[in-house]
Protein backbone atom coordinates (compact mmCIF):
# COMPACT_ATOMS: atom_id res chain seq x y z
CA UNK A 1 0.00 0.00 0.00
CA UNK A 2 1.39 3.42 -0.83
CA UNK A 3 0.65 6.84 0.57
CA UNK A 4 -0.91 9.02 -2.14
CA UNK A 5 -1.21 12.14 0.00
CA UNK A 6 0.30 15.15 -1.82
CA UNK A 7 2.88 16.93 0.38
CA UNK A 8 1.75 19.95 2.36
CA UNK A 9 -1.82 19.83 1.05
CA UNK A 10 -4.66 20.96 3.28
CA UNK A 11 -8.36 21.41 2.56
CA UNK A 12 -7.85 25.17 2.36
CA UNK A 13 -5.42 24.66 -0.56
CA UNK A 14 -8.22 23.46 -2.85
CA UNK A 15 -8.58 25.95 -5.67
CA UNK A 16 -12.08 27.42 -6.09
CA UNK A 17 -13.92 25.83 -8.95
CA UNK A 18 -17.04 26.67 -10.90
CA UNK A 19 -17.58 23.17 -12.34
CA UNK A 20 -17.07 19.53 -11.43
CA UNK A 21 -15.77 16.87 -13.85
CA UNK A 22 -18.26 14.16 -14.80
CA UNK A 23 -16.27 12.11 -17.30
CA UNK A 24 -14.71 12.01 -20.77
CA UNK A 25 -16.23 11.41 -24.16
CA UNK A 26 -15.48 8.02 -25.66
CA UNK A 27 -13.09 9.34 -28.27
CA UNK A 28 -9.27 9.40 -28.18
CA UNK A 29 -7.71 12.36 -26.32
CA UNK A 30 -11.13 13.83 -25.52
CA UNK A 31 -11.00 16.61 -22.91
CA UNK A 32 -12.87 16.20 -19.60
CA UNK A 33 -16.56 17.09 -19.55
CA UNK A 34 -17.63 19.24 -16.60
CA UNK A 35 -20.93 20.14 -14.98
CA UNK A 36 -21.16 23.81 -13.91
CA UNK A 37 -21.84 24.18 -10.21
CA UNK A 38 -24.59 26.68 -10.99
CA UNK A 39 -26.58 23.79 -12.51
CA UNK A 40 -26.48 21.56 -9.42
CA UNK A 41 -29.44 23.39 -7.78
CA UNK A 42 -31.40 22.66 -10.95
CA UNK A 43 -31.29 18.95 -10.12
CA UNK A 44 -29.75 15.80 -11.58
CA UNK A 45 -31.28 12.46 -12.54
CA UNK A 46 -29.28 9.24 -12.92
CA UNK A 47 -31.30 6.57 -14.71
CA UNK A 48 -29.49 3.26 -15.16
CA UNK A 49 -29.93 -0.42 -14.47
CA UNK A 50 -28.10 -2.90 -12.29
CA UNK A 51 -24.36 -3.14 -12.97
CA UNK A 52 -24.26 0.15 -14.89
CA UNK A 53 -22.09 2.04 -12.41
CA UNK A 54 -25.03 4.19 -11.30
CA UNK A 55 -24.10 4.23 -7.63
CA UNK A 56 -20.41 4.83 -8.39
CA UNK A 57 -21.39 7.90 -10.43
CA UNK A 58 -23.71 9.11 -7.67
CA UNK A 59 -20.89 8.82 -5.13
CA UNK A 60 -18.42 10.68 -7.34
CA UNK A 61 -20.86 13.57 -7.86
CA UNK A 62 -21.27 13.88 -4.09
CA UNK A 63 -17.50 13.68 -3.58
CA UNK A 64 -16.70 16.29 -6.23
CA UNK A 65 -19.34 18.60 -4.79
CA UNK A 66 -17.76 18.20 -1.34
CA UNK A 67 -14.38 19.18 -2.76
CA UNK A 68 -16.09 22.32 -4.08
CA UNK A 69 -17.42 23.04 -0.59
CA UNK A 70 -20.99 21.87 -1.23
CA UNK A 71 -22.44 19.73 1.60
CA UNK A 72 -24.92 16.92 1.08
CA UNK A 73 -27.61 14.88 2.76
CA UNK A 74 -27.55 11.39 1.23
CA UNK A 75 -30.43 8.98 1.80
CA UNK A 76 -29.05 5.42 1.84
CA UNK A 77 -31.80 2.79 1.57
CA UNK A 78 -29.59 -0.21 0.71
CA UNK A 79 -26.35 0.30 2.71
CA UNK A 80 -24.59 1.23 -0.55
CA UNK A 81 -23.49 4.70 0.54
CA UNK A 82 -22.37 4.40 4.15
CA UNK A 83 -18.73 3.94 3.03
CA UNK A 84 -18.44 7.46 1.60
CA UNK A 85 -15.93 8.17 4.37
CA UNK A 86 -13.68 5.15 3.64
CA UNK A 87 -10.31 5.69 1.94
CA UNK A 88 -8.98 3.25 -0.64
CA UNK A 89 -6.62 0.74 1.02
CA UNK A 90 -4.66 0.53 -2.25
CA UNK A 91 -4.49 2.76 -5.29
CA UNK A 92 -7.07 1.64 -7.90
CA UNK A 93 -5.67 0.87 -11.33
CA UNK A 94 -8.15 3.31 -12.92
CA UNK A 95 -6.84 6.26 -10.89
CA UNK A 96 -4.85 8.94 -12.66
CA UNK A 97 -2.50 11.41 -10.92
CA UNK A 98 -5.36 13.87 -10.45
CA UNK A 99 -7.48 11.17 -8.79
CA UNK A 100 -4.65 10.42 -6.33
CA UNK A 101 -4.55 14.03 -5.21
CA UNK A 102 -8.33 14.38 -5.11
CA UNK A 103 -8.77 11.21 -3.05
CA UNK A 104 -6.30 12.51 -0.47
CA UNK A 105 -7.94 15.93 -0.40
CA UNK A 106 -11.37 14.36 -0.12
CA UNK A 107 -10.23 12.31 2.88
CA UNK A 108 -8.95 15.51 4.51
CA UNK A 109 -11.77 17.80 3.51
CA UNK A 110 -14.97 15.76 3.68
CA UNK A 111 -16.57 14.97 7.02
CA UNK A 112 -18.82 11.96 6.47
CA UNK A 113 -21.30 11.33 9.29
CA UNK A 114 -23.52 8.23 9.14
CA UNK A 115 -26.91 8.53 10.86
CA UNK A 116 -29.05 5.54 11.83
CA UNK A 117 -32.68 6.47 12.50
CA UNK A 118 -34.31 3.70 14.47
CA UNK A 119 -31.01 2.25 15.75
CA UNK A 120 -29.85 3.53 19.13
CA UNK A 121 -26.59 1.58 18.96
CA UNK A 122 -25.35 3.65 16.02
CA UNK A 123 -25.92 7.39 15.60
CA UNK A 124 -29.70 7.73 16.02
CA UNK A 125 -31.78 10.48 14.48
CA UNK A 126 -35.25 11.39 15.66
CA UNK A 127 -38.12 13.00 13.83
CA UNK A 128 -39.38 16.52 14.02
CA UNK A 129 -42.98 16.06 12.93
CA UNK A 130 -43.91 19.73 12.67
CA UNK A 131 -42.34 21.81 9.90
CA UNK A 132 -41.41 25.41 10.66
CA UNK A 133 -44.75 27.00 9.80
CA UNK A 134 -43.36 30.49 10.43
CA UNK A 135 -40.28 30.08 8.21
CA UNK A 136 -41.64 32.26 5.41
CA UNK A 137 -43.69 35.43 5.22
CA UNK A 138 -44.82 34.42 1.75
CA UNK A 139 -48.49 33.43 1.93
CA UNK A 140 -48.27 30.79 -0.78
CA UNK A 141 -45.16 29.17 0.68
CA UNK A 142 -46.70 29.07 4.14
CA UNK A 143 -49.82 27.47 2.67
CA UNK A 144 -47.64 24.77 1.11
CA UNK A 145 -45.93 24.13 4.45
CA UNK A 146 -49.34 23.81 6.13
CA UNK A 147 -50.48 21.42 3.39
CA UNK A 148 -47.42 19.22 3.92
CA UNK A 149 -47.95 19.24 7.69
CA UNK A 150 -51.58 18.19 7.20
CA UNK A 151 -50.53 15.35 4.88
CA UNK A 152 -48.07 14.09 7.50
CA UNK A 153 -50.13 14.62 10.64
CA UNK A 154 -53.40 13.33 9.17
CA UNK A 155 -52.59 9.62 9.45
CA UNK A 156 -51.00 10.10 12.89
CA UNK A 157 -54.05 12.02 14.13
CA UNK A 158 -56.55 9.56 12.70
CA UNK A 159 -57.93 12.22 10.35
CA UNK A 160 -59.47 9.79 7.89
CA UNK A 161 -62.66 11.70 7.17
CA UNK A 162 -63.30 15.05 5.50
CA UNK A 163 -64.55 16.73 8.69
CA UNK A 164 -61.46 15.68 10.62
CA UNK A 165 -59.12 16.79 7.85
CA UNK A 166 -60.89 20.14 7.69
CA UNK A 167 -60.53 20.74 11.43
CA UNK A 168 -56.87 19.68 11.27
CA UNK A 169 -56.19 22.14 8.42
CA UNK A 170 -57.97 24.95 10.29
CA UNK A 171 -56.00 24.17 13.45
CA UNK A 172 -52.71 24.21 11.52
CA UNK A 173 -53.56 27.58 10.00
CA UNK A 174 -54.36 28.95 13.43
CA UNK A 175 -51.17 27.43 14.84
CA UNK A 176 -49.10 29.02 12.06
CA UNK A 177 -50.71 32.39 12.69
CA UNK A 178 -49.56 32.11 16.31
CA UNK A 179 -45.97 31.47 15.23
CA UNK A 180 -45.98 27.67 14.98
CA UNK A 181 -43.94 25.50 17.31
CA UNK A 182 -43.47 21.88 18.34
CA UNK A 183 -45.74 18.86 17.95
CA UNK A 184 -46.42 18.98 21.69
CA UNK A 185 -47.54 22.61 21.42
CA UNK A 186 -49.80 21.81 18.47
CA UNK A 187 -51.26 18.82 20.32
CA UNK A 188 -52.07 21.13 23.24
CA UNK A 189 -53.85 23.50 20.84
CA UNK A 190 -55.91 20.62 19.44
CA UNK A 191 -56.80 19.40 22.89
CA UNK A 192 -58.24 22.80 23.78
CA UNK A 193 -59.12 24.33 20.41
CA UNK A 194 -59.38 28.14 20.72
CA UNK A 195 -62.76 29.67 19.89
CA UNK A 196 -63.08 30.73 16.28
CA UNK A 197 -60.32 28.45 14.96
CA UNK A 198 -62.75 26.40 12.85
CA UNK A 199 -66.33 26.89 11.73
CA UNK A 200 -66.88 23.15 11.31
CA UNK A 201 -69.53 21.69 13.60
CA UNK A 202 -68.21 19.87 16.66
CA UNK A 203 -64.70 21.11 15.82
CA UNK A 204 -63.52 21.15 19.48
CA UNK A 205 -64.55 17.52 19.99
CA UNK A 206 -63.01 16.38 16.72
CA UNK A 207 -59.83 18.27 17.56
CA UNK A 208 -59.65 16.74 21.04
CA UNK A 209 -59.99 13.25 19.56
CA UNK A 210 -57.15 13.97 17.15
CA UNK A 211 -55.00 15.27 20.01
CA UNK A 212 -55.42 11.92 21.76
CA UNK A 213 -54.51 10.08 18.55
CA UNK A 214 -51.32 12.16 18.28
CA UNK A 215 -50.41 11.37 21.88
CA UNK A 216 -50.91 7.67 21.13
CA UNK A 217 -48.74 7.92 18.01
CA UNK A 218 -45.90 9.46 20.04
CA UNK A 219 -46.29 6.72 22.66
CA UNK A 220 -46.06 3.92 20.08
CA UNK A 221 -43.57 5.29 17.51
CA UNK A 222 -40.01 5.35 18.93
CA UNK A 223 -38.84 7.80 16.26
CA UNK A 224 -41.30 10.40 17.55
CA UNK A 225 -39.94 10.15 21.10
CA UNK A 226 -36.85 12.31 21.07
CA UNK A 227 -33.98 10.55 22.86
CA UNK A 228 -31.07 11.98 20.89
CA UNK A 229 -30.32 14.21 17.90
CA UNK A 230 -33.44 15.65 16.30
CA UNK A 231 -33.58 15.71 12.52
CA UNK A 232 -32.21 19.20 11.86
CA UNK A 233 -31.02 20.22 8.38
CA UNK A 234 -28.50 22.64 9.90
CA UNK A 235 -26.79 19.79 11.72
CA UNK A 236 -27.02 17.45 8.74
CA UNK A 237 -25.43 19.97 6.38
CA UNK A 238 -22.89 21.66 8.63
CA UNK A 239 -20.44 20.42 11.25
CA UNK A 240 -18.46 22.33 13.85
CA UNK A 241 -15.27 22.46 11.74
CA UNK A 242 -15.60 25.14 9.01
CA UNK A 243 -12.59 23.69 7.18
CA UNK A 244 -14.49 20.49 6.38
CA UNK A 245 -17.55 19.86 4.22
CA UNK A 246 -20.17 17.64 5.82
CA UNK A 247 -21.81 14.71 4.04
CA UNK A 248 -24.60 13.23 6.13
CA UNK A 249 -25.45 9.68 5.11
CA UNK A 250 -28.90 8.81 6.47
CA UNK A 251 -29.00 5.02 6.51
CA UNK A 252 -32.50 3.54 6.52
CA UNK A 253 -31.68 -0.07 7.37
CA UNK A 254 -32.98 0.42 10.91
CA UNK A 255 -36.46 1.22 9.60
CA UNK A 256 -37.90 -2.20 8.93
CA UNK A 257 -41.00 -1.38 6.90
CA UNK A 258 -41.43 0.47 3.63
CA UNK A 259 -44.06 2.65 5.29
CA UNK A 260 -41.61 3.69 8.03
CA UNK A 261 -39.00 4.62 5.43
CA UNK A 262 -41.45 6.63 3.37
CA UNK A 263 -42.66 8.40 6.49
CA UNK A 264 -39.11 9.25 7.57
CA UNK A 265 -38.12 10.56 4.13
CA UNK A 266 -41.30 12.63 4.06
CA UNK A 267 -40.38 14.25 7.39
CA UNK A 268 -36.86 14.88 6.16
CA UNK A 269 -38.16 16.56 3.01
CA UNK A 270 -40.63 18.63 5.01
CA UNK A 271 -37.85 19.79 7.30
CA UNK A 272 -35.68 20.69 4.30
CA UNK A 273 -38.53 22.55 2.63
CA UNK A 274 -39.00 24.85 5.61
CA UNK A 275 -35.32 25.23 6.45
CA UNK A 276 -33.93 26.14 3.03
CA UNK A 277 -36.36 29.04 2.75
CA UNK A 278 -35.06 30.45 6.02
CA UNK A 279 -31.42 29.58 5.20
CA UNK A 280 -30.89 29.88 1.41
CA UNK A 281 -27.41 29.10 0.10
CA UNK A 282 -25.76 31.03 -2.74
CA UNK A 283 -23.10 28.31 -3.02
CA UNK A 284 -25.47 25.37 -2.97
CA UNK A 285 -26.36 22.20 -1.06
CA UNK A 286 -27.32 18.70 -2.20
CA UNK A 287 -30.11 16.32 -1.26
CA UNK A 288 -29.46 12.85 -2.70
CA UNK A 289 -32.00 10.03 -3.08
CA UNK A 290 -30.80 6.64 -4.26
CA UNK A 291 -33.55 4.22 -5.36
CA UNK A 292 -35.71 7.30 -5.73
CA UNK A 293 -38.57 5.35 -7.31
CA UNK A 294 -39.34 4.08 -3.79
CA UNK A 295 -39.98 7.57 -2.40
CA UNK A 296 -41.01 9.56 -5.47
CA UNK A 297 -42.87 6.93 -7.51
CA UNK A 298 -44.96 7.42 -10.61
CA UNK A 299 -47.64 4.83 -9.85
CA UNK A 300 -48.71 5.50 -6.25
CA UNK A 301 -48.78 8.30 -3.69
CA UNK A 302 -46.74 7.58 -0.53
CA UNK A 303 -46.37 10.43 2.00
CA UNK A 304 -42.90 11.23 0.65
CA UNK A 305 -44.19 12.00 -2.87
CA UNK A 306 -45.97 15.28 -2.18
CA UNK A 307 -43.15 16.80 -0.16
CA UNK A 308 -40.60 15.58 -2.72
CA UNK A 309 -42.44 17.20 -5.63
CA UNK A 310 -42.62 20.50 -3.73
CA UNK A 311 -38.92 20.26 -2.90
CA UNK A 312 -37.83 19.59 -6.48
CA UNK A 313 -40.08 22.38 -7.78
CA UNK A 314 -38.84 25.05 -5.37
CA UNK A 315 -35.47 23.88 -4.04
CA UNK A 316 -33.52 25.61 -6.78
CA UNK A 317 -34.75 29.03 -5.62
CA UNK A 318 -32.96 28.49 -2.33
CA UNK A 319 -29.81 26.75 -3.53
CA UNK A 320 -30.83 23.12 -2.88
CA UNK A 321 -30.07 20.69 -5.67
CA UNK A 322 -31.46 17.17 -5.77
CA UNK A 323 -29.72 14.12 -7.20
CA UNK A 324 -32.18 11.30 -7.81
CA UNK A 325 -31.07 7.87 -8.97
CA UNK A 326 -33.18 4.95 -10.14
CA UNK A 327 -32.94 1.71 -12.07
CA UNK A 328 -36.43 2.18 -13.50
CA UNK A 329 -36.68 4.87 -16.22
CA UNK A 330 -40.37 5.59 -15.63
CA UNK A 331 -40.36 4.64 -11.97
CA UNK A 332 -39.89 8.23 -10.75
CA UNK A 333 -42.79 10.66 -10.95
CA UNK A 334 -42.61 12.68 -14.18
CA UNK A 335 -42.72 15.98 -12.27
CA UNK A 336 -39.42 15.03 -10.66
CA UNK A 337 -37.59 13.95 -13.81
CA UNK A 338 -38.91 16.91 -15.83
CA UNK A 339 -37.41 19.26 -13.23
CA UNK A 340 -33.93 17.73 -13.60
CA UNK A 341 -31.81 19.90 -15.91
CA UNK A 342 -28.96 17.36 -15.87
CA UNK A 343 -29.56 13.73 -16.82
CA UNK A 344 -27.37 10.63 -17.03
CA UNK A 345 -28.61 7.47 -18.78
CA UNK A 346 -26.74 4.20 -18.26
CA UNK A 347 -27.15 0.61 -19.35
CA UNK A 348 -30.59 -1.00 -19.25
CA UNK A 349 -31.18 -4.71 -19.69
CA UNK A 350 -34.88 -5.39 -20.18
CA UNK A 351 -36.57 -4.42 -23.46
CA UNK A 352 -39.21 -2.40 -21.59
CA UNK A 353 -36.69 -0.32 -19.64
CA UNK A 354 -34.54 0.18 -22.76
CA UNK A 355 -37.55 1.55 -24.63
CA UNK A 356 -38.55 3.75 -21.68
CA UNK A 357 -35.06 5.26 -21.38
CA UNK A 358 -34.91 5.89 -25.13
CA UNK A 359 -38.28 7.61 -24.97
CA UNK A 360 -37.12 9.98 -22.23
CA UNK A 361 -33.91 10.75 -24.13
CA UNK A 362 -35.81 11.41 -27.33
CA UNK A 363 -37.66 14.22 -25.55
CA UNK A 364 -34.33 16.08 -25.30
CA UNK A 365 -33.32 15.37 -28.87
CA UNK A 366 -31.12 12.39 -28.14
CA UNK A 367 -30.96 8.79 -29.30
CA UNK A 368 -29.31 5.80 -27.67
CA UNK A 369 -29.60 2.70 -29.84
CA UNK A 370 -26.82 1.03 -27.83
CA UNK A 371 -28.13 1.76 -24.32
CA UNK A 372 -28.55 -1.98 -23.74
CA UNK A 373 -24.88 -2.54 -24.59
CA UNK A 374 -23.17 0.21 -22.61
CA UNK A 375 -20.34 -0.84 -20.34
CA UNK A 376 -20.15 -0.18 -16.61
CA UNK A 377 -19.37 3.50 -16.10
CA UNK A 378 -20.60 4.53 -19.56
CA UNK A 379 -23.46 7.00 -19.65
CA UNK A 380 -25.27 9.33 -21.97
CA UNK A 381 -25.08 12.82 -20.47
CA UNK A 382 -27.09 15.94 -21.18
CA UNK A 383 -27.47 19.26 -19.41
CA UNK A 384 -28.19 22.88 -20.23
CA UNK A 385 -26.13 24.01 -23.19
CA UNK A 386 -24.60 20.57 -23.84
CA UNK A 387 -26.62 19.78 -26.94
CA UNK A 388 -28.04 16.31 -27.50
CA UNK A 389 -27.00 13.59 -25.03
CA UNK A 390 -23.35 12.57 -25.48
CA UNK A 391 -21.71 9.33 -24.42
CA UNK A 392 -19.20 9.58 -21.54
CA UNK A 393 -17.05 7.31 -19.43
CA UNK A 394 -17.49 8.48 -15.86
CA UNK A 395 -14.70 8.31 -13.23
CA UNK A 396 -14.27 5.95 -10.31
CA UNK A 397 -15.37 7.24 -6.92
CA UNK A 398 -12.77 8.73 -4.57
CA UNK A 399 -13.87 6.63 -1.59
CA UNK A 400 -13.50 2.88 -1.24
CA UNK A 401 -16.56 0.79 -2.03
CA UNK A 402 -16.09 -2.99 -2.33
CA UNK A 403 -18.57 -4.95 -4.40
CA UNK A 404 -20.60 -6.11 -1.39
CA UNK A 405 -22.33 -3.46 0.73
CA UNK A 406 -21.60 -3.42 4.46
CA UNK A 407 -23.75 -5.42 6.83
CA UNK A 408 -26.14 -3.62 9.18
CA UNK A 409 -23.63 -4.25 11.99
CA UNK A 410 -20.84 -2.63 9.97
CA UNK A 411 -23.10 0.35 9.23
CA UNK A 412 -23.79 0.75 12.95
CA UNK A 413 -20.07 0.63 13.69
CA UNK A 414 -19.36 3.32 11.05
CA UNK A 415 -22.17 5.46 12.41
CA UNK A 416 -20.88 5.23 15.96
CA UNK A 417 -17.32 6.05 14.92
CA UNK A 418 -18.38 8.94 12.67
CA UNK A 419 -20.42 10.47 15.49
CA UNK A 420 -17.43 10.35 17.85
CA UNK A 421 -15.12 11.79 15.19
CA UNK A 422 -17.51 14.62 14.39
CA UNK A 423 -17.93 15.53 18.06
CA UNK A 424 -14.15 15.96 18.37
CA UNK A 425 -13.94 18.44 15.47
CA UNK A 426 -12.77 21.94 16.41
CA UNK A 427 -15.45 24.53 17.01
CA UNK A 428 -15.82 27.49 14.66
Amino acid sequence: MRDTTPPDVTPRDVAPTDAIPVGRRLTPDAPPVALPLRLLPRHTAIIAGSGSGKTVLLRRLVEEAALAGIPAIVVDPNNDLSRLGDSWPERPDRFGPEDDAKAALYAARAEVVVWTPGVHAGNPLFLSVMPDLAASENRDERAQAIEMAAETLGPLAGAGKTLQRGVLADALRGFAARGGGTLAAFTDLLADLPDGTSQIGNAPRLAADMANQLLAAVATNPLLRVEGAVLDPARLFHGPDPARTRISVVNLSGLASEAAREDFVNRLQMALFGWIKAKPSPRGRLYVLDEAQTFLPSGRTPPSLGSGIKLVAQGRKYGLGMIVATQVPKGIHNQVVSNCTTQFFGRQSAPATIAAAQEIMAASGGAAPDIGRLGAGEFYFATEGSGKPAKLRTPLCLSHHPANPPTPEQVIDRARRSAVSASRAPRA
